[in-house]
């Protein structure tokens, strides 16, 4: 894998200024949180079509919600919320715009609720940041609550990524929240 293949997989092989600019950042190690930045809607993209693939249920893509994409079947509903990471898992969001962003936290970023989303899914890339070689690791929403503060999820989830950081982890977590038994329907 080279920076010229990562930038394939996500640009295409014609040039781009987005290829140039992927290329250029990838090249120099000051850039790369920015990188995250800019795939981020294409990560979201690939962990929806990952999700379809890996519990053969239909998912879709959901904007304007707290979660990034929701089953869309006759099955379990499950909402998740998709973040490209590298390193480190931090965990919080930026909504300027909420009544939660008070003048006591001017910087925007806020926890997420616990009841915003059923599942995380990390996206992790490959070498040089490419598609080769990426990971998905998904975390239930449960395991991400904040012990001093129980209806809100932790703003780091770097201690969940010794437990959930494995593919044995995902697989547990794909099964249980993904074919868990639909609810009868109420009576009357």
């Amino acid at each position: 894998m080279s920076i010229q293949q990562a930038a394939t997989e996500w640009f295409g092989a014609g040039p781009s200024r987005m290829r140039t600019w992927f290329v250029n950042a990838v090249s120099d190690e000051k850039q790369h949180r920015d990188i995250g930045k800019i795939l981020a809607g294409a990560a979201e993209d690939y962990v929806c079509e990952w999700l379809a693939q890996n519990t053969g249920r239909k998912i879709r893509a959901v904007v304007g919600e707290a979660f990034d994409n929701v089953t869309d079947d006759n099955g379990p509903v499950v909402r998740t919320q998709a973040k490209f990471r590298m390193g480190i898992w931090h965990f919080e969001t930026t909504r300027r715009n909420s009544a939660k962003n008070s003048e006591t936290n001017a910087t925007g970023h806020i926890a997420y609720r616990l009841d915003e989303f059923d599942m995380v899914a990390i996206f992790t890339p490959g070498p040089f940041f490419g598609l080769t070689g990426a990971q998905v690791y998904c975390i239930p929403a449960s395991a991400c609550a904040n012990p001093a503060k129980p209806d809100q999820c932790r703003t780091s989830l770097q201690g969940l990524k010794k437990i959930y950081g494995n593919e044995a982890a995902t697989r547990r977590v794909l099964a249980e929240l993904y074919t868990r038994p639909t609810p009868p329907a109420p009576l009357g």
